[in-house]
């Protein structure tokens, strides 16, 4: 549907005029505003459908700016734009109510596009929801009451999924809500695996406890209803069944009644929902209809809570390795302390440079990794520093956490460590580290490491700042001692 209005504020103006041209273009009407206080009178003037709006602004920022369009048009679908830095501004701002962010520099014409498509058509499913629900009011006298407690079941449950923030609640609440609202006797949520993320998965519940056998009707009923291509393999689909019971008291299934719909959000599949009941008779239009507005709802929240996690993902992680940044490091470090406070446990602080390389074929050459930067470019020195980040990761124990802390350092978080565990854990990577055989170019090459320690020990008063700087004193005293080696600095308390 064409003749919505779109509000464009940045005070960029190449970028006012790409969108305000791809909007004309895809038939919407566009206003655009250079900086806040001309977004404000824009907003006095028209109610805008969408806004599209810039976090950095010369007079305020975008978050004042979404709090009033919130406030003043709460259905208005608003669009960030953010640079890199200000991902963890963009979180915020999808706490707040922001259907989505881009990225600048804006580059992807197709995206933009597609996430303007995307948050219009959230909109009108969002009022073809209200309007909905006002039939419901509308009904007759004799069936008022009943509807106007749907109604507020709904508005419940969209609140309590919307509100939700991975994809786990959001189920738990669809099925919880499937079971509340419809007469059936049990209700199921297949959802499907994207990227890295886990999967598939499927949750299951009934007004018993189920048996696997019946658990696995529902979940073959569900996966027929799949394209081909997005189907999942029986035994690959890790099931959990709520809620529980006696064994012998448990449902079996067989289910000549199921309703099943995929839950989809702009063409894409986010998974399945069904609901089943022994009963031989068919649903009555109203609770299919009921059914088919919690199953919308699911699919949106769904797709929110995976936008989410992506979003935090790209806040938390490095850029070049994949492992935690710098930022996330220090959060985990701070929470790690206030834990080993309360238990009275050790903790260490390891950090680790990469301070030369030696090639297989030239062992005299000691090569950095900024000479491989110079020599070979710095895809293959990015390419070297993932290598190194995996065999970390790898070689570290399952409860340390790693970062990147910058350059071709890197920091590990190794709680309940003590001083002499920390010294054999930091050797121990060390040593691994340098028997790895690493390739640059094609060509095989070996790393060696200066490692700094530092412990804390509860009752210290320790910070994360101080822990860290020790850990750095010991790396450099490490280098100055000829490198391919550990120091610890040890607590001056």
């Amino acid at each position: 549907m064409a003749g919505e209005h779109v509000l464009i504020v940045d005070d960029e103006p190449n970028i006012r005029l790409l969108l305000e041209r791809l909007c004309r273009r895809e038939g919407y009407e566009a206003v655009t505003a250079e900086n806040g206080a001309a977004a404000m009178r824009c907003l006095e003037l028209h109610e805008p459908d969408l806004c599209i709006i810039d976090l950095r602004l010369p007079d305020t920022d975008g978050i004042q700016i979404l709090r009033r369009v919130k406030e003043r048009y709460p259905d208005c679908e608003v669009i960030i734009l953010t640079a890199y830095a200000d991902l963890s501004t963009a979180v915020q701002a999808l706490r707040l109510g922001a259907y989505d962010y881009l990225q600048k520099p804006v580059q992807d014409i197709g995206t933009i596009i597609n996430t303007l498509a995307r948050a219009l058509e959230r909109q009108r499913l969002a009022r073809d929801n209200v309007r909905l629900l006002q039939g419901l009011q509308e009904a007759n006298r004799e069936l008022e009451q009943r509807r106007r407690q749907q109604l507020q079941m709904i508005a419940y449950i969209g609140q309590a999924m919307s509100g939700a923030l991975n994809g786990r609640e959001v189920s738990r609440v669809l099925v919880r809500a499937i079971l509340d609202a419809v007469d059936c006797d049990a209700a199921a949520v297949l959802v499907l695996r994207q990227s890295a993320e886990p999967g598939p998965w499927a949750l299951i519940g009934g007004r018993r406890a189920l048996t696997p056998e019946a658990a696995r009707q529902l979940v073959e009923a569900m996966n027929t209803r799949l394209p081909p291509h997005l189907r999942c393999a029986a035994d690959g689909v890790c099931l959990e069944l709520f809620p529980g019971g006696a064994q012998e008291e448990a449902d079996s299934g067989n289910w000549p009644a199921m309703e099943v719909l995929v839950l989809e959000v702009r063409g894409d599949a986010e998974g399945v929902v069904a609901m089943a009941r022994h009963a031989h008779e068919p649903w009555t239009e109203e609770t299919l209809r009921l059914f088919h507005v919690l199953a919308t709802q699911g699919g949106t929240a769904l797709a929110n809570a995976r936008l989410f996690a992506r979003t935090r993902e790209l806040a938390t992680r490095d850029g070049v390795t994949g492992i935690y940044n710098h930022r996330h490091f220090f959060e985990l470090l701070e929470n790690e302390i206030s834990r080993s406070e309360r238990h009275n446990l050790p903790l260490a602080v390891i950090m680790l440079d990469i301070d030369r390389g030696a090639f297989d074929d030239v062992a005299s050459r000691g090569v950095g990794l900024k000479a491989i930067n110079d020599t070979f470019g710095h895809q293959a020195g990015d390419a070297l520093l993932r290598d190194v980040a995996g065999y970390l990761e790898s070689t570290v124990r399952r409860a340390d956490s790693i970062a990147r802390y910058g350059g071709d350092e890197f920091v590990i978080l190794a709680p309940q460590t003590s001083r002499d565990d920390a010294l054999t854990l930091a050797r121990r990577v060390r040593q691994s580290l340098g028997r790895a055989e690493f390739h640059v170019a094609g060509t095989a090459i070996r790393l060696t490491a200066s490692v700094g320690v530092s412990v804390f020990q509860p009752g210290t008063g320790d910070t994360a700042v101080t822990l860290v700087r020790r850990a750095d004193q010991g790396l450099y005293l490490a280098k100055e001692q000829g490198g391919d080696r550990e120091c610890l600095i040890e607590s001056p308390q």
